[in-house]
């Protein structure tokens, strides 16, 4: 640290100072189905839909079988301040609390709070014609695009390194694809287009040069 001096040199000795090389998993997952999701809505702050529900209370037995397959004794669990998200983190209960972050919240979506996509094209068509222009750098009016959303989710980043133990984050679609980007090493164009499907648990265990990927998508099959 002799002689740092600057904003971004500060950043990088700061990030570099909670890095480690201990070995644990980090799982992914988005919060049950929503009522938004059954009608296709962005934004809101709606309760899980009966299918959600399911979702969420098969997590525990998910995560209990976990816990001993990779012998952990405790965790860490992220997740954001909407209901969707706690209600489903709250389900894991396997001995820890969870963490409500705001900067784990969905995407802003300002004016556009509720709409389907059909409403947005309806009453905003120049913002709905932006959106599919640059989805990546649109920002939604008085609301947010994915550059700020990767912005906002540095401390959640930082966590993620700096904890030794396994983490689980019950986050949202656009969170989710920016913190998988960042950990599998995709490239930022490519972080809209991400798949992080509903009912699903990404496990990332960091190796040297990469995360090793499962995904768990019999959680999915559970539901029907």
């Amino acid at each position: 640290m002799n002689n740092i001096s600057g904003y971004l040199v500060s950043k990088v000795v700061s990030f570099l100072m909670n890095l480690h090389i201990i070995p644990r998993p980090i799982y992914l997952t988005r919060h049950g189905e929503s009522l938004f999701n059954v009608e296709d809505r962005v934004g809101g702050d709606s309760d899980l839909s009966a299918k959600g529900k399911k979702y969420a209370g098969h997590l525990k037995g998910f995560f209990q079988e976990q816990k001993e397959k990779e012998k952990f004794k405790e965790c860490r669990i992220f997740t954001s301040t909407l209901k969707r998200a706690m209600t489903t983190a709250n389900e894991i209960d396997i001995g820890e609390k969870p963490y409500y972050l705001k900067f784990l919240d969905e995407i802003n979506t300002g004016l556009c709070d509720g709409m389907t996509y059909e409403d947005m094209k309806e009453i905003y068509p120049f913002e709905y014609q932006e959106r599919s222009n640059d989805k990546l750098r649109y920002r939604y009016p008085r609301g947010e695009s994915y550059m700020d959303v990767i912005q906002r989710i540095e401390p959640i980043i930082f966590e993620i390194e700096r904890t030794r133990v396994p983490v689980i984050i019950v986050a949202h679609n656009a969170v989710l694809r920016c913190i998988y980007a960042y950990l599998t090493r995709h490239e930022v164009d490519n972080i809209p287009y991400l798949e992080v499907p509903l009912h699903n648990v990404i496990k990332l265990t960091p190796e040297t040069y990469q995360c090793r990927e499962v995904r768990y998508r019999s959680l999915l099959y559970c539901l029907y």
